[in-house]
């Protein structure tokens, strides 16, 4: 009997993850991107400066432990989004397959020199998404709520480009219809991060709206639509094709949603307007291909729909052919 990709059990999937992750941060991107701490305000005002841009200086100054986190990151980050949609059996069946699959659509970016921190974000955006899917539940879930608001603005904190997912949390809570005071704790959890920095950069000396201008300024940075443009050809051509797939697999799953539980439905259904939302970040000045990393999460997602729903000798052609895809993107995208 032929091995079945789109059911994968959990040790094929996790030995994919690991050849997969091992190949990818063996072919990182070696340069050292100049990072924008300050984005045009007086560093006087800002004593705690920008954190993305903190943590490519840490990636600058200490490569071997910059890949040993991101190794643990991208590890944990894969195993959250298999261990969630198989205990909540998101599509009808038992697979690990959206283990790799996270970290193929990882990969096109891992070239960029801004992989670090791209990387630390995407993370967060999958905790968000973690926390999210666990706050459906009987009676109230303060924390798990709490922690889904938290995670959203860390992300942005870490990556301001990607502004537009703010809007991921308001389409979750109403989408998981939690009660007015769940929404407030969601609330108290996404404004802690960005109060706190404020805070503590006033209390060292610096201007307490300064880092709300150093958001603003990063992420609307550049020309408006431009962005993507500036992408390289692999980029593109990998981003598109992974785009694509994304969307003939939104098209199954509303095709075949009253086959799945609400809990499932309302999972993907958020994670269909995280991919809405990271499209949309692409429009943004300051994007750059950075923005393919926090692809990945939605991807995983997805795209074990298609993989599932479509027939088997496909999936068998497709399958591989993302993967030499997300290896092209790899070695040739810079």
């Amino acid at each position: 009997m032929r091995f079945d990709l789109a059911r994968q059990p959990l040790i094929p999937a996790f030995l994919s993850l690991v050849i997969f992750l091992t190949f990818a941060l063996c072919n990182t991107a070696d340069g050292v991107v100049v990072p924008n701490l300050y984005g045009g305000i007086a560093p006087e005002e800002l004593p705690i400066a920008s954190f993305g841009g903190w943590l490519e200086q840490f990636r600058a100054a200490h490569g071997g432990w910059a890949h040993t986190i991101a190794a643990l990151l991208l590890l944990t980050s894969a195993m959250t989004i298999g261990r969630m949609t198989a205990r909540f059996k998101l599509y009808g069946i038992s697979t690990f397959i959206a283990m790799p699959l996270f970290i193929l659509s990882m990969m096109g970016m891992m070239h960029y020199t801004g992989w670090f921190s791209a990387t630390v974000a995407t993370t967060l955006l999958t905790l968000t998404v973690k926390n999210f899917c666990y706050s459906f539940r009987n009676g109230f879930s303060f924390d798990a709520t709490f922690r889904g608001g938290l995670y959203t603005a860390l992300t942005l904190l870490v990556m301001p480009k990607a502004a537009p997912l703010l809007l991921i949390l308001p389409i979750a809570l109403v989408l998981f219809r939690r009660a007015t005071r769940e929404n407030l704790v969601a609330l108290c959890g996404l404004l802690l991060p960005p109060l706190t920095w404020a805070y503590l950069n006033w209390a060292f000396g610096g201007s307490f709206s300064a880092p709300f201008r150093l958001f603003w300024n990063l992420a609307t940075e550049g020309e408006w639509f431009v962005g993507v443009l500036h992408w390289t050809l692999t980029e593109q051509i990998f981003g598109g094709a992974l785009l694509l797939l994304n969307l003939f697999a939104v098209a199954l799953f509303v095709a075949n949603s009253y086959t799945l539980s609400t809990r499932s439905r309302h999972t993907l259904l958020v994670a269909s307007y995280m991919l809405l939302l990271v499209v949309g970040s692409a429009i943004l000045p300051s994007a750059d291909s950075s923005i393919l990393a926090l692809l990945a999460v939605p991807s995983a997602l997805l795209l074990p729909v298609l993989f599932i729903r479509i027939r088997r000798t496909l999936t068998q052609l497709l399958y591989p052919l993302l993967v030499v895809a997300a290896l092209i993107a790899l070695l040739y995208g810079a």
